[in-house]
């Protein structure tokens, strides 16, 4: 009980505050939590930069079971939870594959709030094509598109990269020109992610003119384009034309990395 009076009187909510966002930083996210569940316990009243902190820290550190505990009870502390608070924990989520919690956490957002936003839907989209889930992606992009958003390039890119790779190459491309029919610009990310699919499903032809496309749309390649092509060429025994797209490279002054080597060794 005089640890308890201690605690209360000395160990103020701003400085129990202070010290999760210091030590979260510092990445000691158990310390942190345990400094943290002694102010949830001593406190009536929550500090919300504290909560945002703590969850940041668990994710980090792939507590998504604490994290998602907390987004749970935290209104119990007056704090309400909100699409920052959401999107770090969809973001732990779709990173480490945890479907069923991804799915869980957006359908309660949808009946309890807060509702879901641009940022959210494309977390979705990109966490359920990492994990091979391409009906789910598609059905998150089709509610996106009937919601009060609107897809933008990253929702564009999300989906295209994951029918791209999980072999719907075919509909990858008839997104591609479904964005650029609604006015959206493919990016340099949208160009290097369909090109790597045509390669890497022997469309060797298509992918080369689809790099042509790129440059002529005045969209600028860069290393990553250059050895997505490489690749491609390589793999498929194009080896002079390979040598010719390094001397491309070269003359547009993009330095070579490791990866660029490597494929043509």
């Amino acid at each position: 009980m005089r640890w308890w009076k201690y605690q209360k009187t000395y160990l103020k909510k701003s400085i129990y505050a202070y010290l999760v966002r210091t030590i979260s930083k510092l990445g000691h996210a158990s310390e942190a939590h345990r400094l943290f569940c002694n102010m949830w316990a001593f406190h009536d009243k929550g500090d919300r930069d504290a909560c945002l902190s703590m969850l940041e820290s668990l994710c980090g550190a792939g507590k998504t079971a604490e994290a998602l505990d907390l987004l749970e009870k935290i209104h119990e502390k007056g704090i309400s939870t909100d699409t920052l608070m959401c999107n770090m924990v969809l973001s732990s989520l779709g990173r480490l594959k945890q479907i069923s919690h991804l799915h869980d956490l957006y359908e309660k957002m949808k009946s309890d709030g807060p509702s879901p936003a641009i940022f959210m839907y494309n977390i979705l989209i990109s966490s359920f094509g990492r994990a091979g889930r391409v009906d789910e992606a598609v059905k998150i992009f089709e509610e996106l598109e009937e919601s009060e958003c609107k897809p933008d390039i990253v929702s564009y890119n999300s989906l295209i990269n994951c029918l791209g790779k999980n072999g719907g190459v075919d509909e990858a491309h008839m997104r591609f020109k479904e964005m650029e029919e609604k006015g959206l610009s493919p990016d340099v990310v949208t160009f290097s992610t369909l090109i790597e699919c045509f390669g890497k499903s022997d469309k060797v032809e298509m992918a080369c003119k689809l790099f042509d496309e790129m440059v002529a749309q005045g969209c600028s390649p860069n290393i990553v384009t250059y050895n997505i092509l490489l690749d491609c060429l390589e793999r498929s025994g194009r080896t002079a034309e390979a040598v010719d797209m390094y001397a491309k490279l070269k003359q547009q002054g993009i330095t070579p990395d490791a990866v660029t080597y490597a494929v043509l060794e």
